[in-house]
């Protein structure tokens, strides 16, 4: 059965492949779209210098950071705003205002408030993996059955037990897939955040495109698409790892 999904995925990732070779043949379709030798050609000119893969590694750090931090902020406050209707009510109106404003939006408030060009492009990612983690955290607490929690009141557990053995446990695939959903944007984020910057992914594949290397367009654009399918794997992976009851009902 795991060789029928890999066979599948590939054929998934060759059907791309065709449509972009097709594009490629039809004369005046697509002006100024580069053909996969020429990228690949680009690709090795690239991966053979330094410069590139220190923007790759850029990047990818300030995604992962910007990740964790959301889901360290986000997890315990939807934990919080789930189990709390006064929480819910003091805090939860407020994210809501904010949630609605694209996280690239905040680029000209930050500017003036943190200065760093680091430090906004990390609070971009960060707006952007936030949301989607705690709105998921949210509706996994509530989706608990509250039968469950009084079952384990009952038989002596504590609010902190409970909360810990009875309803984190059940929220998990919610916050997991929160989890995945905001590794995604948090890479779209990256690279609009860092087409204003001057340095990363974003602003290689920008200043490629300003000074007509379209072939390293597209060698950017693969490169942000394949770390952020290696990372939303490795969260999936991670989630399977830690809901092993679910891979075993799915089977």
């Amino acid at each position: 059965m795991e060789y029928v999904r890999r066979a599948e995925q590939s054929v998934s990732l060759l059907a791309l492949l065709a449509v972009w070779i097709v594009a490629t043949m039809i004369v005046g379709a697509v002006p100024s779209l580069p053909t996969p030798p020429e990228v690949v050609v680009a690709f090795v000119d690239a991966a053979t210098g330094a410069s590139f893969w220190e923007e790759v590694l850029l990047s990818t750090f300030r995604v992962y950071l910007s990740f964790v931090i959301a889901a360290v902020v986000a997890i315990p406050l939807g934990l919080l705003i789930g189990r709390s209707a006064v929480v819910e009510d003091l805090v939860f109106p407020s994210l809501e205002v904010l949630r609605p404003i694209p996280p690239i939006a905040w680029f000209p408030a930050l500017t003036i408030i943190l200065i760093n060009p680091a430090n906004i492009v990390r609070f971009i990612i960060f707006l952007a993996a936030f949301f989607p983690i705690l709105l998921n955290t949210i509706e996994g607490v509530q989706g608990v059955e509250e039968e469950f929690s009084q079952a384990a009141s009952s038989l002596g557990a504590s609010s902190s037990q409970t909360l810990r053995h009875v309803v984190l446990p059940g929220a998990l695939p919610s916050i997991y897939t929160g989890l995945v959903n905001a590794m995604g944007l948090a890479w779209v984020s990256l690279v609009a955040a860092e087409l204003l910057s001057s340095t990363g992914l974003g602003y290689f594949i920008w200043n490629a495109f300003t000074a007509g290397e379209y072939p390293n367009v597209v060698v950017g654009m693969v490169a942000v698409g394949l770390l952020g399918y290696a990372s939303s794997t490795l969260i999936r992976w991670l989630g399977a790892r830690q809901l092993p009851w679910l891979q075993s009902a799915a089977a």
